[in-house]
């Protein structure tokens, strides 16, 4: 889970086991990685699930639209 210090909080789910390189707390900066991506869940290649919600807390919280860089990725495209 990442808090914006102006926005939303972001989830990112299904990161692979173990490869998280930073520490509850740390400040992270746009680009900086955080995790690998994984395959948990029903699914057989590794992706991401990311969400931005209005709280921390998933039981409470609801979504909040987010884009990248103003738009929305396609397939096979990153950002």
């Amino acid at each position: 889970m990442i808090r914006s210090a102006v926005g939303p909080f972001v989830a990112l789910c299904h990161l692979q086991q173990g490869s998280a390189g930073v520490v509850l707390g740390q400040a992270v900066a746009a680009g900086e990685v955080v995790a690998a991506c994984g395959n948990s869940g029903n699914s057989t290649e590794p992706h991401l699930h990311l969400q931005a919600m209005d709280h921390q807390d998933p039981t409470r919280a609801r979504a909040v639209p987010i884009t990248f860089d103003g738009g929305l990725p396609r397939n096979g495209t990153r950002t």
